[in-house]
């Protein structure tokens, strides 16, 4: 009994779940809040909820996701996923000048674009989501029928538009160490996923990494 207590033991929901209600409840106390008028402040609630929802399924992703067939073991690969998860948090620190009106309305636009993407990609993605490497199941639907990291794809894209809006050679910087991360982050997992799920394999061959069509 002991050992199937221990098996069922999931220390990301452990730390998931918490986190994710928190940043959940720190964001609907800003969907409460003022975004400004105009065009610019319809895309800025319609990425503050699409953030919201984002932190909600992946609270209902840890919640419903099983064991892992494989984890791994690198700390390095480890590291740089938790780094790369964190790194968006960072862009709000990083502001430079005040940007102009055509500047703030590209990053929205990427913002909402990269976020809805992730949000899509999440829901697809369901119970086999995790922070670190790891392999439960091949997912085949969704945006991952034309990439197989799209969930990256989508952060990337959304932390563009967070680095546009900070406007400064240190945000940039972020972003472009972020790109790298999740670069490393896809090259890894796929290390666990061929070498764990037999179907992998071939469904890598069919879809792009980051971009459909490219890679």
């Amino acid at each position: 009994m002991l050992k199937t207590a221990q098996r069922r033991l999931d220390v990301g929901r452990l730390i998931m779940v918490p986190a994710a209600t928190l940043m959940l409840c720190a964001d609907s106390m800003v969907l409460t809040q003022s975004t400004g008028p105009g065009t610019a402040g319809t895309l800025r609630w319609i990425g503050n909820a699409l953030v919201g929802a984002f932190y909600a399924v992946i609270i209902w992703a840890y919640l419903r996701r099983g064991p892992a067939k494989s984890t791994s073991t690198s700390v390095v690969a480890n590291a740089a996923a938790i780094i790369a998860t964190l790194s968006p948090f960072a862009f709000p620190l990083l502001t430079g000048t005040t940007g102009s009106v055509g500047r703030e309305l590209v990053a929205d636009v990427l913002l909402v674009t990269g976020t809805a993407w992730s949000v899509w990609s999440l829901c697809s993605l369901g119970r086999n989501l995790s922070i670190i490497a790891q392999a439960r199941d091949v997912v085949e639907h969704g945006p991952y029928r034309w990439v197989r990291h799209p969930l990256y794809t989508g952060e990337i894209v959304s932390s563009l538009g967070l680095a546009i809006a900070a406007d400064s050679l240190a945000a940039a910087g972020v972003w472009v160490t972020l790109v790298a991360l999740q670069v490393h982050r896809a090259r890894q997992e796929e290390r666990i996923l061929i070498g764990t799920l037999p179907a992998y394999a071939a469904y890598r061959t069919r879809t792009a990494a980051l971009l459909p069509g490219v890679f």
